[in-house]
């Protein structure tokens, strides 16, 4: 088989994270991948799709989940052996400010004359540290949509010339200068960029290498699948980085867009082909209007999709909202996250809506048939105290005894990390009560490489210092865990796991703190670092069963009818 014209390798968030001692804390327990965040972004998938349909052999090798599953793997001699026209890496998320950059230098080390090219949004907000900074990127595609300025700059690479034309591309000139083109491709029309599962079987099944295109390390035991119903947003949430402000003053793009109602469901067809697996809709359908959300119900309803479907909300949802998401699927579940008890917090947050009116919500959800909602708290928010963060969690004992279900689950965990780039509170840090302690991307990335999650947190706020955030994060957790155990919702025994995984992070966390007050020297300080890295690890697989409340109802494997299809098709040369 031909070497890939382009390999798209996805980092750990820490590159040599397998023998750095680190306690990562609670930062990913809400979503389905370990603290190294091995997830790739679906845009790997649009863009493989995008470019095989236009003669580039593209493949996904997701570095982060090779690393996980095999501890003994040589990750240069894998990198160093590597073939391709141009290596593409995701710098979506701040998490891999670290892995990122780091990757990219061991694969310039090997390839010296191979492109690099970085996407994503945090490398699209520090595009021109990243072009004058680290030598070993030579191109950064900004923006929300990449597919298109890739295969110009692809033809570029092929041969040979300087990418002036490419759209939304900063790179670096041969005699050094820093060149920066307009980012002017913000497509409205999102047909062309979608998501294909079957682009990764066949990958799979050229390569014949599972593990490389799995979406994150225990995908094989409960497959998770999501899809992005639009890019942008219409909500401004200060601390997204994808709210309409962010998305208007960084990306170019001025509102949201959409795909149609028949490339969603068409997306949604393609998965449930290949996995019997949960099904996410990225984004509240109703931000588009209510005409193109019961289209997209409709359609839902009509193709008979039986997988579980997880609709998001961003605001509260009237009774007849509900009720057509109840004519859509027989298993549907709902996620929305008010972030605090506190009506008046929420409102300083950007969401428009009150307790009162979530827990309508809730109740109607519940009445018709909806079979689990998350619910989801958070610690470090503006004007938000130890105090009230805790208030929380007994706001969720009222949530499990006013309505006695078992299908409700809520979880409280920090803020994040990092400040998402490109937020509301990352440029307006002091008007919503915010100390920012990190700027640069190079200043993220050497916070990744601390011990502790406390010692990388970027911000504190006027209510609490970095210290209250962590400390109140871990109350507020074992506290939920053990209201969850009381009301039915996980049994004992896993309640008992968990707080013991938390108990022994908090411990860890305070004795990491003590290392770097009492250590005499860097010597002595990464010596006592490393003697705590069997206990450190032992924590985190404690915790990390917490991840199982995460698990939608119903089945989730994948399905033998869409191998065999798929195989008949290729027998029949139609790939």
């Amino acid at each position: 088989m031909p070497d890939p014209d382009l390999i798209l390798l996805h980092p750990p968030s820490v590159y040599d994270f397998r023998q750095r001692p680190s306690m990562h804390g609670p930062i990913s327990d809400v979503i389905p991948s370990t603290p190294i965040f091995e997830m790739y972004p679906l845009g790997f998938v649009s863009i493989m799709g995008y470019m095989e349909k236009r003669g580039y052999h593209t493949r996904i090798i997701n570095l982060a989940v090779k690393m996980l599953k095999n501890p003994k793997l040589d990750v240069e001699e894998l990198l160093a052996g590597l073939r391709a026209k141009a290596f593409g890496l995701d710098l979506h998320w701040l998490v891999h400010a670290a892995g990122s950059l780091d990757v990219a230098a061991l694969l310039k080390k090997f390839h010296p004359d191979t492109p690099i090219i970085l996407g994503g949004l945090s490398a699209s907000y520090f595009h021109e540290e990243i072009v004058s900074r680290y030598p070993q990127v030579d191109y950064i595609l900004r923006g929300d949509t990449t597919e298109k300025p890739l295969v110009r700059l692809m033809e570029h690479v092929e041969e040979g010339g300087e990418p002036s034309d490419v759209e939304n591309l900063t790179w670096r000139a041969p005699d050094g200068r820093r060149r920066v083109n307009p980012l002017t491709f913000v497509p409205e029309d999102l047909d062309d960029a979608w998501v294909d599962y079957g682009e990764v079987v066949k990958m799979v099944v050229k390569h014949l290498d599972l593990e490389s295109a799995l979406p994150y390390e225990n995908f094989m035991e409960y497959p998770f699948t999501a899809l992005i119903t639009c890019k942008g947003c219409a909500y401004n949430c200060i601390t997204c980085g994808g709210s309409c402000y962010a998305f208007k003053n960084n990306y170019n793009r001025r509102g949201p867009a959409f795909k149609t109602p028949e490339r969603l469901v068409e997306e949604m067809l393609t998965v449930t082909e290949y996995f019997k697996a949960p099904l996410f809709l990225i984004g509240d359908l109703r931000q588009a209007g209510m005409n193109w959300a019961e289209e997209v119900l409709e359609r839902i309803r009509r193709e008979d999709i039986d997988n579980t479907i997880t609709y998001e909300l961003f605001d509260a949802v009237p009774r007849d909202y509900i009720n057509k998401l109840k004519r859509s699927t027989d298993s549907w579940t709902l996620e929305i996250s008010p972030e605090t008890h506190d009506d008046a917090l929420r409102g300083i947050m950007g969401k428009p809506y009150t307790t009162r009116q979530m827990e309508d919500s809730i109740e109607n959800a519940l009445e018709s048939g909806c079979r689990k909602v998350d619910v989801f708290f958070m610690v470090g928010l503006s004007g938000q105290t130890s105090e009230s963060a805790l208030e929380s969690v007994e706001y969720c004992r009222h949530l499990y005894g006013s309505f006695k279900d078992r299908r409700i689950f809520t979880f409280i965990t920090p803020m994040a990390p990092f400040m998402d780039p490109g937020s509301i509170i990352y440029d307006n840090p002091e008007k919503y009560g915010y100390t920012k302690l990190y700027s640069t991307l190079t200043e993220h990335k050497q916070a990744l490489y601390n011990p502790s999650w406390k010692l990388y947190l970027s911000y504190y706020t006027d209510w609490m210092t970095r210290d209250h955030i962590v400390e109140t994060t871990y109350e507020a957790m074992i506290r939920m865990n053990l209201l969850k155990a009381e009301a039915g919702i996980i049994n004992k025994l896993r309640a008992e796991q968990v707080s013991t995984g938390l108990e022994m992070a908090r411990d860890i966390t305070r004795r990491l703190d003590e290392i770097v007050v009492s250590a005499k020297n860097e010597d002595e300080r990464q010596m006592r670092y490393r003697q705590l890295k069997l206990e450190i690890d032992d924590a985190s697989s404690s915790t990390v069963l917490s991840k199982k409340e995460l698990r939608m109802p119903g089945g989730a494997g994948l399905r033998i009818r869409g191998a065999v299809n798929y195989l008949a098709r290729m027998l029949r040369g139609k790939f």
